[in-house]
């Protein structure tokens, strides 16, 4: 009889969050950084790109059954703090982690330890930046992979899968630019590590640049499966790492009718 393989799926977004370096804007110290992340201008943008681009992805995902870990600061302004509750209230397992300051690793380890599922054999953690945005079989390509890639390392062994081809949508007031890439190395959007209940590695580790450093990685180069916003507001610049691919309008409108839920002119249409 095989080993039991029963994974619990959670998708952690960090949502303002004030870390404890990490990031560019980490560097001011923590007063800058929080003084920054929460000036009511920036959250409306942040807020206007999560409620037009990355929930409406989660919510068209074909496989419901994963958990959304929202991360946040504890002192996260209360007007946008039942913002976001009520806006994540039509995802399947919604929930909220607010949390004291400190370094990147150590919140979201804390955020899925207070999601996780006891009576699970497996976690798969999986990242996501608040901004952008996974194609609709994302979750469920993940579960079909996640035993598959256990049966080869073993289910002791934490393994990383990523997805390399997706697009880029870069904002611009003369118009937005939406084209495709096929990273060289691994991408945060969807990325994910399934790793044994207890376990103290997850998808958040180390650089995921670098994951497959470290980590035995599957990177899956078939079928676009993200969206990648490049805007003003990102922390760190939101460069491409391989190869661009510029399609035509007819095939950017195939790609996103068949792994998203937008059509080129709402993209198009899109302000941060």
């Amino acid at each position: 009889m095989s080993p039991p393989f029963d994974p619990h799926l959670l998708l952690v977004i960090r949502f303002s969050y004030v870390a404890l370096g990490g990031f560019v804007i980490s560097d001011g110290g923590e007063d800058k950084v929080r003084a920054k992340l929460y000036d009511p201008e920036r959250l409306e943008r942040r807020f206007r790109l999560f409620e037009t681009l990355t929930l409406p992805s989660l919510m068209a995902q074909t496989d419901q059954n994963f958990t959304t870990v929202m991360l946040i600061g504890r002192d996260f302004p209360r007007e946008f703090r039942k913002r976001l509750e009520r806006i994540l209230t039509p995802l399947r397992d919604p929930r909220i982690a607010a949390l004291r300051p400190m370094n990147s690793y150590k919140a979201t380890r804390a955020a899925i330890d207070l999601c996780a599922r006891a009576d699970a054999t497996h976690l798969i953690t999986m990242r996501l930046d608040d901004d952008d945005a996974l194609g609709r079989d994302c979750m469920a390509e993940t579960k079909r992979l996640a035993p598959l890639m256990m049966q080869m390392a073993g289910l002791e062994t934490p393994v990383v899968l990523a997805f390399n081809s997706g697009l880029f949508l870069e904002f611009d007031s003369a118009g937005n630019t939406l084209y495709g890439v096929g990273e060289k190395t691994p991408l945060g959007l969807g990325m994910s590590m399934i790793a044994p209940l207890g376990a103290r590695q997850t998808v958040f580790s180390m650089d995921h640049r670098r994951v497959h450093t470290r980590f035995t990685t599957y990177t899956d180069a078939s079928t676009p499966r993200f969206i990648r916003t490049v805007h003003r507001d990102n922390d760190s610049s939101a460069y491409m790492a391989g190869e661009r691919r510029d399609h035509d309008d007819a095939e950017l409108e195939r790609i996103l009718d068949a792994n998203f839920p937008f059509t080129l002119a709402q993209l198009r249409a899109l302000r941060p």
